[in-house]
């Protein structure tokens, strides 16, 4: 019997332990701290201490939608953190405070995110109303416990009532000097449109006749500058090393220029295009960099009289377009009509393409059709080239026609009966008499 109940006392000792603290109700907090008992796993019932008890009792408490979260939760990491490494095993919703802690960290860089918006426009700032108001109404989706993460200064302005800083008559004394020419013209638009909003989400606005409307013209530029400037950045981004040209170069490099300075300001990598122009590159030569242009056999002779072939009342005649072509005389082209086409020198073409230029005129009744294209796209010249019409009354005017009709009076000279017509690009021309 003796032997047994040394057996009974052995086996109590050996099973695992935690070690606890009974609490009682008349005992002190010292107390309490140093009366330390053993928890022990006996015929496969657990027996916790009051400190495990109070950690799982505490993360369970804690909510993450509501103003309590930060406190609870630190009430849970604390408690916790004070628990032996041995209790801390006994902990059964460890993983739920571990998830609080991963949320604590989303929930201060969304409150840092809205202290920067709020602190990015100064308060002195024409802005600052508008973007109070955008801040305050991003810190109204969040909940109880995200908006306890937001600076308390922060907090301050957010809840409080204010008024913007400008007034109706500023509003419209900046919208009347917008000004489409000055570098700052779409900030300043921005900056009008931001005032007008601002007086608006605060007290009912009136504005004079045509004042909004001023306000919605300069927009529509603004929206019509981007979209050029746009056009201009793709052109840029296009262009390669290995497969642009020196001529897709000067294609975008006459784009960039043709901007007006508040475009080019929107251009991104113009300093791109800059790389390209002072030859950071070896490029390809022209076309691919190894295609040789397809000349023709009959093509007219620079510094002589050709004669255009005719086909019904249509003439037609083919200038090479190459380096190795003379580009320093002009090509006289005639034809049985009484018309003499007249193209300047090779040197003065703009077009940087090489190939076959392709002449054609049309002579029906009193309307004269002019087309010169090199590899399908018209050309254009710095010098103007001629279309000489002989036996013309001298009364007989000329005007240049358009595909949508208008009319405007063609560049002309007179020399007794012959009408000298000037242009740098094809065109239609009808003769009055």
């Amino acid at each position: 019997m003796k032997n047994k109940r040394k057996l009974a006392i052995l086996a109590l000792v050996a099973v695992p332990s935690l070690i606890y603290t009974a609490p009682t109700t008349s005992a002190s907090a010292a107390d309490i701290t140093g009366h330390v008992k053993t928890a022990y796993i006996y015929n496969n019932t657990y027996y916790y201490n009051y400190n495990v008890a109070n950690v799982d009792r505490l993360i369970s408490n804690i909510n993450d939608t509501t103003a309590s979260f930060q406190t609870n939760l630190e009430a849970a990491i604390k408690a916790y953190n004070e628990l032996t490494e041995t209790e801390k095993q006994y902990v059964t919703n460890y993983s739920t405070l571990s998830n609080h802690q991963q949320t604590r960290v989303a929930y201060r860089k969304l409150a840092a995110q809205i202290d920067e918006k709020l602190a990015s426009v100064e308060p002195t700032s024409v802005n600052y109303y508008q973007n109070v108001i955008e801040t305050k109404d991003w810190y109204n989706t969040l909940n109880a416990a995200q908006k306890t993460f937001v600076s308390a200064e922060s907090q301050k302005i957010l809840t409080s009532y204010i008024t913007p800083n400008t007034s109706v008559d500023k509003v419209i004394n900046k919208i009347q000097l917008l000004n489409s020419s000055r570098i700052t013209f779409h900030q300043d638009v921005a900056d009008a449109r931001a005032e007008l909003n601002a007086l608006r989400r605060f007290t009912y606005v009136y504005l004079p006749a045509g004042i909004e409307k001023t306000l919605l013209d300069a927009e529509q530029l603004v929206a019509k500058d981007k979209a050029a400037a746009k056009d201009v950045e793709n052109a840029i981004a296009a262009l390669s090393p290995k497969t642009s040209t020196a001529q897709d170069v000067q294609a975008a490099k006459t784009a960039f220029e043709a901007l007006t300075p508040v475009q080019q300001q929107l251009v991104p990598n113009v300093w791109t295009l800059v790389d390209f122009v002072n030859g950071k590159y070896d490029l390809p030569t022209k076309g691919n960099g190894t295609k040789t242009p397809i000349l023709s056999d009959t093509a007219a002779i620079p510094g002589k009289i050709t004669a255009m072939t005719k086909n019904k009342n249509t003439y037609t005649a083919k200038i090479n377009v190459a380096d190795t072509e003379n580009n320093t005389e002009r090509f006289v082209l005639t034809t049985k009509s009484n018309m003499t086409v007249i193209i300047p020198p090779l040197g003065t073409l703009l077009n940087e393409d090489t190939g076959v230029m392709e002449i054609k005129i049309t002579k029906s009744s009193n309307r004269i059709t002019f087309q010169a294209t090199l590899n399908k796209k018209p050309v254009e010249f710095e010098a103007n080239m001629e279309i000489i019409i002989d036996n013309l009354s001298q009364n007989a005017s000329i005007v240049r026609t358009y595909d949508s009709g208008k009319q405007v009076p063609a560049d002309y000279t007179v020399e007794g009966s012959r009408h000298f017509i000037q242009t740098n690009t094809p065109g239609s021309f009808q003769i009055n008499y």
